[in-house]
């Protein structure tokens, strides 16, 4: 029992080593919005107002690049534990023609979604600001889909460490950028929302340069990753994509959730939509917690499955849950603890202040569920098995999360509280159907 227990704490610790610069880097990637909001700010309120919505029209298109690029890392983490060296670096120059690809695909759409905004019924004082944002700022797209590429290939061998040194570079040339051609401070012209959108472009693509430049370095080349130049081959990118392709509908019926109850708060009242925004927006940085643990529970279960090590995959399961759980545990207490201080961050009416304190409790009882639902995506990624998962999420967002919110909040009467406990209801039926596929695959496995 003492030596079980002895190598659960040695996992934990593994697994941590990978996981901190990818938390790391997801909490900076969240910064680099927040500057692009103080920035848009001293614009003026119309231009705050667009900057949100162009920020998450442009979101939207990259979940493309974040998706269809995310079936990179246990396709590697595979090969790596097969000890196929050489068949990494081929993969990986595919994976770059489909991040390619994937990239420009992202670009045509965010710039038909700009060509579209007029249709939106937003207000007319919006359209202009926030066509000026996207037009500039969808450029950025084609690097992404590239940083992405990169950033995958560094899960799977388990050098996080540029991943989180690359992201703050990004997040200095981005404040830089944002003053410069946002507010024009340096001697630059002030650009607005378009220099803002030149600074979204200018960071991804140093971010893409820099993590092409590294994984040149001599700690990959045992990879071979730029051997040779490959034409694309679809025999190698279909399989890519049969794995990924799950993970961005997952990823829109996610996104989708969250929008839909960001517009019933609104529907509820401008002050429960305000108070949302606060609770929401806390939920999310405390998810990058459990967002960067999944990445590295991909890549370190996809290296024992390629090896066919149940055992190995077991270890990943219990020790990647018993960090999910105490993290969930301690992001938990800090919004309990705090949650009538944190309002006063974002706004002085006492209104919002009231009900974000009453949210915070609902997200603070959200980390248990959404932390071990994606720590379990992340497991059963490893092993290749993203369709199930799909589908489970498919049903626990839109049919239990969504149905169970707009119910209690617009027939029951429950208001901002019946969807939050629709959120928290879903993310639970998620974890344990999840829990349960993990199950029965590992059944599976035992043959």
């Amino acid at each position: 029992m003492v030596v079980k227990y002895r190598r659960i704490v040695l996992d934990c610790k593994r697994t941590l080593v990978i996981a901190i610069p990818l938390i790391g880097a997801q909490l900076l990637q969240m910064a680099n919005g927040l500057v692009d909001a103080a920035v848009a700010g001293r614009l003026g309120p119309a231009e705050l107002a667009a900057g949100g919505i162009g920020a998450g029209v442009w979101f939207f298109s990259s979940l493309l690049c974040i998706g269809l690029m995310a079936g990179l890392s246990p396709a590697l983490s595979r090969l790596i534990g097969q000890g196929r060296r050489a068949a990494v670096g081929k993969v990986f120059r595919q994976g770059l023609w489909l991040a390619v690809l994937t990239g420009l695909i992202a670009l045509g759409l965010c710039l038909v979604l700009a060509a579209t905004l007029h249709s939106w019924s937003l207000q007319a004082e919006l359209v202009p600001l926030i066509r000026q944002y996207l037009v500039t700022a969808c450029w950025s797209l084609p690097a992404f889909a590239v940083v992405m590429a990169c950033r995958n290939v560094c899960e799977a061998t388990g050098v996080t460490r540029p991943v989180l040194l690359v992201q703050l570079i990004g997040l200095v040339v981005n404040l830089f950028a944002d003053l410069a051609f946002g507010l024009g401070w340096f001697g630059f012209p002030r650009l607005g929302l378009v220099g803002i959108g030149i600074a979204t472009s200018a960071v991804m693509v140093t971010m893409a340069v820099a993590l092409v430049i590294y994984l040149r370095r001599d700690i990959f080349k045992r990879y071979q990753l730029f051997s040779l130049f490959d034409k694309p081959d679809w025999l190698e990118i279909k399989p890519m994509l049969a794995l990924a392709l799950p993970i961005y509908l997952a990823l829109l019926f996610e996104a989708g959730l969250f929008v839909a109850t960001a517009l019933q708060m609104g529907m509820i009242g401008t002050i429960e939509a305000g108070a949302h925004y606060i609770a929401i927006s806390l939920a999310g940085a405390c998810f990058m917690l459990p967002l960067g643990l999944s990445f590295a529970l991909t890549a370190r279960t996809g290296r024992v499955y390629g090896r066919e090590s149940l055992a190995g995959i077991k270890l990943r399961a219990v020790s990647g849950l018993v960090l999910a759980l105490i993290m969930s545990l301690a992001t938990a207490m800090l919004l309990m603890v705090f949650r009538h201080s944190i309002p006063g961050i974002y706004t002085d009416d006492a209104d919002v202040s009231q009900i974000a304190a009453r949210l915070l409790l609902y997200a603070a009882i959200f980390q248990i569920p959404d932390a071990a639902q994606v720590a379990l995506l992340g497991l059963l990624r490893g092993i290749q098995d993203t369709r199930v998962p799909m589908l489970i999420n498919l049903f626990a967002y839109w049919g239990v999360a969504f149905s169970v919110g707009f119910y209690s909040a617009h027939h029951l009467g429950y208001g901002a509280d019946g969807l939050w406990s629709g959120l928290i209801i879903g993310l639970t039926v998620s974890a344990v159907l999840l829990g349960v596929r993990l199950r029965f695959r590992l059944r599976d496995m035992e043959g």
